[in-house]
């Protein structure tokens, strides 16, 4: 007993002494941190150190301004501190980087150079790459079954060039399109088991065996519906089914299952909807769809407070809609929708006689009308009455009139994925006060009908909604519009008032807007985006005066030159004889006939949920084609900070005129902040 109790106190006293040495070591490391100065490669000559740097769990230090901040705000990012165990971990990161990416020989050593009295350390990392090895044999085992038909597409993912570096994305990619080829073809439970490699080091190739599980092919035998929720007795069994436009004895298809998701929710009929096949259920080649949906108030009354960046300025507001869904059967919803917004609020002024200048109002009343299905269940429809009363720069337009919108469920194989046409009416009538008739004071009454028949396509192929790191995005629009026009004069010095102009026109107009959006930085947090916008009108008969001046072309604001306010960038001359130039350039009621706009953007994520962007925006307006000359695009820069909601991007940005079409000078040529300019907005400004 009592050689247990002394080997348990040695035990403990042993315990407790290598408990204060790791304690003491651990105090003595935290006491002696050095920060990560800087971490750099040689000998890489086929990856670049930002891809390399990635790979790392060592993080060299942040900008010396993000540690700035963080000394004293959450926005800033906190130092990095070497630690020689994580070398160790990094070497082995990226022998794996280098061998998945076709250099299996790769071999790596560091080398760290330590500053005791800056407390800093300089890590380098050198690499002999060695030889590279390139795709060799590759076969697939599992899809012997497959048609003809099938193995031929299925072909086109199984072709690597043996010139070609090998690449384990690359394969990993080709086999992921191969499974959602099957289980678009009707192979529902089809997987990709794994791959096999052998290198061959005499000849740098890589030979790969891939294991395929294809499954049986499969059918819908029946479909099955599951309600719950408040409003489930005023939804249709059979009105799920035509919605969900899948019907007994079609091909599964993992494409169309979401789909049919989509047009459900759109409806605005569920809570919560899901479409899933009963795998236990099936039976032969055949399987049953389940569709559960929980239903909820076929009515809504609600209060709303907004923002919006509608006619590229920030504004917000108040208002209150009433929602009825299934109206009239059908699935159709109807909305009523009351508002009243204040635009432009970061330029509003409250100094004497400066408020009346700078308060912008709107009151909007619509009714909106949605059908999920028109003509077919691959086209839904929208139509919407609108009355607005607003006032920009101190005038006051009356604008009412209807727009029938049809979306076009387009393919998701085709290059064009967006289809819209719609049909639109519209007046709008203003009162603008000038005195340029025989010197006399007078006002001016315009009224311009419109018709408009067009369509938007577009073709979408980015990432993200509210940080795409990669892909594209196209529109296109395209419409035909008859402008019927009446002017009316009014002499104050008499009360008489006498018709100016009377007379209708046709036009054509054209939008076009290209986005792209390139990562470049392996963990996607940095983003380089790319927009160039055009418009163009071209009158079909009349004079450019008849098109209406919201259809006209605006530039500047928050989601345009970000160096100037919404609407300033106008052309200096009118297309009409009547509206004086001074007037136009008061009250900017009219934009150009002929746009061109686009920015740069440098994009960074610094934290999940905040960032910063670096931007250069150029554009302008013109009446004419030939008055377009390369001195007259405005060029602004600028920078701005992002928070990344849930619910969406918020941003400030604060843009500078670069260069000033207005007086030909640069920014050097001026006080810097007097050509400042502020903005905030609601999503990215492309």
């Amino acid at each position: 007993m009592k050689t247990l109790m002394k080997l348990f106190l040695r035990h403990i006293v042993l315990l407790i002494f290598v408990f204060s040495v790791v304690n003491l070591l651990t105090f003595a490391q935290q006491a002696e941190q050095y920060e990560l100065s800087s971490i750099s490669f040689s000998g890489n000559n086929n990856f670049s150190d930002t891809e390399l740097k990635l790979v790392l769990q060592s993080k060299e230090n942040p900008w010396w301004l993000w540690r700035f901040l963080d000394s004293f705000t959450f926005l800033g990012s906190p130092p990095n501190y070497f630690d020689s165990t994580s070398v160790l971990i990094d070497i082995i990161s990226l022998k794996s980087f280098y061998a998945v990416n076709g250099f299996f020989e790769a071999d790596i050593i560091q080398n760290y150079e330590i500053d005791t009295s800056g407390k800093s350390v300089e890590l380098e990392f050198i690499v002999d790459e060695n030889d590279m090895f390139t795709f060799g044999d590759s076969k697939t085992l599992g899809l012997q079954n497959l048609s003809d038909f099938d193995k031929s597409k299925i072909n086109q993912f199984l072709q690597y060039s043996t010139r070609s570096k090998f690449s384990q994305n690359f394969v990993q990619t080709n086999n992921e399109s191969i499974i959602n080829y099957l289980r678009n073809s009707g192979y529902m439970l089809s997987e990709y088991d794994s791959s096999v490699i052998k290198i061959d080091s005499v000849i740098n190739k890589v030979h790969m065996t891939s294991f395929f599980t294809l499954g049986k092919w499969y059918n819908y035998s029946d479909i099955r519906i599951e309600k719950s929720g408040e409003g489930e007795q005023y939804v249709s069994d059979e009105l799920i089914k035509y919605l969900s436009n899948i019907n007994p004895g079609d091909t599964y298809k993992e494409d169309e299952l979401f789909k049919s998701r989509v047009r459900l929710a759109r409806t605005g009929l569920f809570n919560t909807v899901n479409l899933s096949p009963v795998e236990e259920d099936t039976s032969g080649s055949k399987v049953p769809l389940l569709i559960i949906g929980n239903v909820g108030s076929l009515n809504e009354l609600s209060p709303e407070v907004f923002a919006d960046n509608e006619l590229s300025t920030f504004n917000l507001g108040v208002g209150a809609s009433y929602v009825r869904k299934n109206f009239l059967g059908d699935a159709r919803k109807l909305t009523v929708r009351l508002r009243f917004r204040v635009r432009d609020v970061t330029n509003l002024k409250f100094g004497a006689g400066q408020l009346d200048e700078t308060f912008q109002s709107e009151i909007d009343l619509s009714t909106v009308i949605e059908q999920p299905f028109l003509f077919s269940r691959s086209i839904a429809g929208r139509l919407e009455g609108f009355l607005k009363s607003y006032r920009i720069f101190q005038v006051d337009y009356e604008n009412f009139g209807a727009i029938f919108t049809s979306t076009v469920d387009m393919p998701s194989y085709t290059f064009v994925n967006l289809l819209n046409p719609f049909l639109r009416f519209e007046r709008l009538t203003y009162d603008v006060p000038f005195t340029s008739i025989e010197g006399d004071s007078a006002s001016v009454s315009p009224r311009t009908l419109t018709f408009s028949l067009g369509t938007e396509v577009g073709s979408t192929t980015t990432n993200d909604i509210f940080f795409p790191t990669a892909g594209r995005t196209l529109s296109l629009i395209t419409e035909i519009s008859s402008a019927d026009v009446k002017w009316e004069v009014l002499d104050r010095r008499n009360s008489a008032s006498e018709v100016f102009l009377d007379s209708l026109g046709f036009y054509l107009k054209l939008q076009l807007t290209y986005g792209s959006y390139f990562s470049i930085s392996r963990d996607e947090n940095t983003v380089l985006g790319i927009k160039v916008k055009s418009g163009y009108i071209q009158m079909l008969s009349g004079d450019p005066a008849l098109v209406s001046p919201n259809q006209t072309f605006f530039a500047g604001g928050s989601n345009s030159v970000r160096g100037w306010k919404a609407r300033d960038l106008i052309p200096k001359n009118p297309p009409d004889d009547l509206f004086p130039p001074t007037i136009n350039e008061q009250f900017r009621i009219r934009g150009g006939i002929f746009l061109l706009e686009g920015s740069f953007e440098y994009r960074r994520k610094f934290e999940e949920q905040f960032g910063f962007a670096l931007f250069a925006d150029y554009g302008n307006t013109w009446n004419n084609l030939n008055e377009v000359r390369f001195d007259e695009i405005a060029v602004a820069v600028g920078t701005g900070l992002r928070y990344y909601s849930p619910i969406a991007p918020f941003r400030i940005d604060f843009g500078f005129k670069f260069y000033d079409p207005a007086d030909k000078k640069f920014i050097f040529d001026k006080a810097v902040f007097k050509t400042l300019v502020f903005h905030f907005g609601i999503g990215e400004a492309f």
